[in-house]
């Protein structure tokens, strides 16, 4: 016998599917953060995660400090291999393997 499917679950997936069509239909669409950006500047974000300033930026030199990029970053949000989200650069996308001091464990 096949389960009754009701209204409410019927409802619920349309509206998920939609949310989730709506996200990864406009993240691509997103411009990818600069170096330049104010709040990246003021961020110390770096679109190579090996690049940083370890003398300015000490939270990198920290023991660990080689293993955090976006990728292991708790607040990024994968699109693809190539770039994310974070929500610290609202309305923008970031480098997978960039690094900023918002990084977090």
């Amino acid at each position: 016998m096949m389960a009754q499917i009701t209204r409410r679950t019927l409802i619920n997936a349309a509206i998920a599917t939609t949310g989730a069509t709506v996200i990864a239909r406009f993240s691509h669409a997103q411009e990818i953060v600069s170096n330049e950006n104010a709040t990246a500047i003021a961020m110390g974000y770096v679109a190579d995660h090996t690049s940083v300033d370890t003398a300015k930026w000490t939270k990198k030199a920290a023991p660990g400090g080689e293993n955090q990029k976006c990728t292991s970053c708790t607040i990024y949000q994968s699109i693809d291999d190539d770039y994310g989200l974070c929500p610290i650069f609202v309305g923008k996308r970031v480098h997978a393997n960039g690094w900023c001091n918002g990084w977090v464990a």
